[in-house]
């Protein structure tokens, strides 16, 4: 399911599914979206602040709800990531928001929320972008494609195994994907492109993730894997023989049977790319192409 494609002068709503903002600065993300001709709403809680939460669960679904039920509103843009979106899951009226299809954007923890709405209602979301996100020409052209419907293609990336896959996009964070293994809001990934990345990890617990997805069946179920940015995933440890994130990366990649790349532009770095969520995709592993058909 997807939403109809934006146009100069619709409105896009602004909303904290997950952490707090606190002194995170989002003019900058919402001056680019005015500079782009759109209009923006903010949403009642935007800035509530409870712990690591933008505020109450309650409060920060009724921001999410009242957008998707908003007929000025066209697209949805969290502020953030950090922490929390996947306790809204529970709370969210999947048929309104299957009668009410908005573009929602957001990256890194906002993945447990899209990929919830992905597993309920087929709503295709856009990952890699949010208001306090590091900004590239890249994140920017690429968004824009995905606001207005365009299709595009992305070729920055090392080849692992050569080989044509085509299929829906499912993934991002891996620690937030993770997470919604085992529980109703699991994805399905049965002839999916598998998209990984993560930030602040050990290499360990980055190996312990993909031994999970690895005993769940995972790896033996995608038509194709794409692994992108593992920012600042080092051993905390001052005197470490633990190896290298690069080397947990190197050897689970090799395991792999399906068309794969690495080192592709998504992820908490500056090489990162807005990509839809549960859209159609073509992945060209031989030459490191990611083509998005369907926006």
């Amino acid at each position: 399911m997807n939403a109809l494609p934006l146009q100069k002068g619709d409105t896009i709503g602004l909303v904290s599914p997950s952490s707090p903002l606190m002194m995170r600065d989002i003019k900058p993300g919402i001056q680019f979206l005015e500079q782009n001709g759109f209009k923006i709403k903010f949403g009642h809680h935007l800035y509530d602040a409870e712990r690591f939460l933008a505020g109450k669960d309650e409060d920060r679904a009724k921001d999410l709800l009242d957008f998707f039920k908003d007929p000025e509103v066209k697209a949805i843009v969290a502020s953030r990531g950090g922490h929390g979106s996947q306790r809204l899951l529970p709370l969210l009226d999947y048929q309104m928001i299957h009668t009410n299809p908005k573009k929602l954007v957001g990256f890194s923890d906002t993945t447990a929320l899209q990929l919830g709405l992905f597993k309920k209602t087929g709503l295709i979301s856009y990952t890699g972008f949010s208001l306090t996100s590091k900004r590239s020409g890249l994140v920017e052209e690429t968004l824009i494609s995905c606001l207005l419907g365009r299709s595009y293609h992305v070729k920055e990336s090392v080849v692992v195994h050569s080989g044509l896959a085509e299929g829906l996009l499912i993934g991002g964070n891996l620690t937030l994907l993770t997470n919604l293994m085992g529980t109703p809001y699991q994805p399905n990934f049965k002839n999916c492109i598998l998209l990984l990345e993560d930030v602040g990890n050990t290499p360990y617990n980055v190996d312990g993730m993909f031994s999970q997805l690895d005993l769940a069946g995972v790896f033996d179920q995608v038509a194709g894997i794409i692994l992108g940015e593992f920012e600042d995933c080092v051993s905390k440890a001052a005197d470490c023989h633990d190896g290298s994130v690069e080397d947990v990366l190197h050897e689970w990649s090799a395991r792999f049977n399906v068309p794969c790349i690495k080192n592709f532009p998504y992820g908490h770095g500056t090489r990162n790319c807005v990509l839809p969520m549960g859209g159609l995709v073509s992945l060209n592993a031989s030459t490191g192409c990611l083509t998005v058909t369907s926006t």
